[in-house]
């Protein structure tokens, strides 16, 4: 059996939360038409998407047909992690998602953020951000749970870092399908910077989607179906040129 002729593994690197515990939803959503896993983080601490890399490449080289699915904070994390493991990836997906400075004033962001010893956001105005208002109640439990469950500090540093990232690069040299998911709702991050990802990937198509930062939490159907196709269709054409 070739390559285009498997179902690929799903590979979900979750967000700024690094637990996983928020993409149930979308898990559902594919109702078991695909083999998937979530590659959650060390809650314990952060040292850096470097350093995640280094953590999460042994799950990933244990399998050469991955699909990466990563969301917000993550997106970098999966463009390093293709660039570095191109023989293990079949192609990406990014939800939410940017290569460099998220917000149109990042770095200043990220100069403040810095000097601050503790954040601590209020779960309302969180909801407001991530979700455009009230969540259903059980993803509402779920993430006053994972909040509790990670040190400020470790949310800090993490932020610290998706603002300061940079991975356009790693981006441009990839030679994988790749499917960027826009929230059309997004509050967080801004709509240039899906736009900045699909003009800079090689072989890269962006679909829009009526949520707000959390698509995949909070349309998680129709991300799963966006994600279905995109799949077909790297199929199809691995297919076509294999057969050439």
């Amino acid at each position: 059996m070739t390559r285009t002729d498997r179902r690929p593994r799903l590979c979900l690197l979750p967000g700024l939360d690094g637990t996983g515990r928020l993409y149930t939803p979308l898990l559902d959503a594919f109702r078991g038409d695909h083999d998937a896993e979530v590659l959650a983080y060390d809650s314990g601490y952060f040292s850096g998407y470097a350093a995640l890399v280094e953590a999460l490449e042994p799950a990933l080289r244990r399998n050469t047909d991955m699909v990466l699915i990563a969301e917000s904070f993550a997106g970098p994390l999966a463009v390093m992690l293709a660039h570095r493991n191109p023989c293990h990836v079949r192609a990406v997906v990014l939800a939410a998602s940017f290569v460099r400075a998220p917000l149109p004033f990042s770095l200043a962001c990220a100069a403040v953020l810095d000097r601050l010893s503790a954040i601590s956001l209020p779960v309302f105005a969180l909801e407001r951000v991530l979700a455009g208002g009230m969540l259903p109640a059980p993803l509402r439990r779920e993430l006053d749970a994972v909040l509790e469950a990670i040190p400020i500090e470790v949310l800090r540093q993490r932020a610290l870092a998706a603002l300061r990232v940079d991975v356009r690069r790693q981006l441009a040299a990839l030679d994988l399908p790749l499917l960027h998911l826009q929230a059309r709702r997004d509050r967080l991050v801004a709509a240039r910077a899906g736009d900045e990802i699909v003009r800079l990937a090689r072989n890269a198509q962006q679909v829009v989607i009526d949520a707000p930062h959390f698509l995949l939490q909070l349309a998680p159907v129709a991300a799963a179906d966006e994600i279905g196709r995109f799949l077909k269709r790297v199929c199809i054409l691995e297919g076509a040129r294999h057969g050439s």
